[in-house]
Formats: structure tokens, sequence, C-alpha cells
């Protein structure tokens, strides 16, 4: 089901005619990257980056924005891509620290209701964890992950070896 609210500002001459389209569609693909809308507990401007959804998915198009219900999420990602950051430290009062911003998204998940798979992923161009100082970012991390119900995986390149 689709709704449209007309209520969108910007260029576009007649808006409800350029969203007729999703009133016509019959079938929706239960992944949508983008998630969100102001039912939902991560804030009414916020995004999930990717969901999936039960059979019966309804959006809302509110402003040419689409929304979602929350009750129809089966599942919800959220990607971190630390990109040229050799280290993850464990910075927990440094808002903007690549360790903060995977936390935020793990809390965020986190509000989510206990029955949708949430799942946060993190990728990086280093392996973030090859000194033992860095130890305790990981597990902190997978602490609150534990603690929010979010299931935490990093996809990071393989340990060097050393050559003797």
């Amino acid at each position: 089901m689709v709704e449209e609210s007309s209520g969108a500002k910007g260029n576009i001459t007649n808006h409800e005619a350029y969203t007729a389209h999703y009133r016509e569609t019959t079938e929706i693909d239960r992944a949508q990257c983008e998630v969100g809308g102001t039912a939902f507990p991560i804030g009414g401007q916020e995004r999930l980056d990717m969901g999936m959804f039960s059979d019966s998915i309804e959006i809302r198009v509110v402003g040419g924005t689409q929304e979602f219900n929350p009750s129809d999420l089966s599942t919800a990602l959220e990607f971190k891509y630390v990109k040229n950051t050799n280290y993850l430290r464990y910075r927990p009062d440094d808002k903007d620290s690549k360790y903060h911003e995977i936390a935020d998204d793990i809390e965020r998940l986190g509000t989510l209701s206990g029955h949708i798979d949430c799942r946060c992923v993190v990728f990086s161009n280093y392996d973030l964890f090859r000194r033992d100082r860095d130890a305790d970012a990981k597990q902190r991390l997978l602490e609150l992950a534990d603690q929010s119900g979010v299931t935490l995986q990093f996809v990071l390149p393989a340990p060097l070896q050393s050559s003797s």
C-alpha cells in the first residue's frame, strides 16, 4: 500500500503525477536502502543503511520521501566503511573518532524492536586491530553490540605475517 502526501516542496510542477507510479506498483522489493520514517525510534530524519522487510511491506510517500512501517522490518543493517585509518582506538569521548561513529550505529540499531535482526558490518582497508593496544576498542564495541542486541561483524584484510 502506498500513500502520497503531495506536500513536497521543490521544482516538480505536479508532484502527485511524479509519484503516481508508486500506487501502480504491485510488488515492492523486500530489500530497501535508506530506510526510515517518523514512526521509527531512530528519529524521523535518520535512515538505516539497509532494511529487509516482511512480505506485507507498506510504504508511505511523505513530501517525496519514502516512509516505512517499523513493524514490517525484519532485518536492519548499518554499514561503516573505515578508510585510511590504520588503527581503531578506544576513544569514547572523541565525537569525531571512528570508534564513536561505529558505537553510534550500534546504539541506533539497539533502539529497534526486539523482533528485528540488527547487524552492524564494519569494513576497512587496514587490519584495525593488528596492535595489541587496540584490542580494547574491539572488545568494547563487541560488548556494546551484545548489550544492544546487535550482531557486529568486522570485514578486514588478513593480518600480515612477518617474514623471518
